[in-house]
């Protein structure tokens, strides 16, 4: 059964602080996203739906390469290229999405 919320909190904000805030809040009420914050839960953000996409072209591609490799039993300096550039791609998306996090942050934080 879970514990009724009786006690309210008032909070006194600018209209730009209430901007920043809503911006920032991920899913649910306002309240529910503070109470999480104060209560020291990370919030999270949804996947970039691009990202999701290149990423399966990576796995889809990985997949043949496996593929090849148990047929072949060895690899050729074709499919070792291959992977040096899946590698290549999956490093830039990491940079990338770290990068744009970042900037996001520094924007929501001004």
């Amino acid at each position: 059964m879970a514990t009724k919320r009786n006690r309210e909190i008032s909070i006194r904000v600018t209209d730009d602080e209430l901007e920043k805030m809503k911006k920032r809040q991920s899913g649910g009420t306002l309240a529910g996203w503070l109470r999480e914050l104060a209560l020291g839960v990370v919030p999270t953000k949804k996947a970039d739906p691009d990202l999701i996409l290149t990423l399966g072209r990576i796995g889809s591609n990985l997949n043949q390469i496996a593929r090849h490799a148990n047929i072949e039993e060895s690899l050729d300096a074709k499919v070792l290229r291959e992977i040096e550039i899946i590698r290549g791609l999956i490093n830039s998306l990491v940079d990338e999405n770290i990068e744009q996090s970042i900037r996001e942050n520094e924007k929501n934080d001004c």
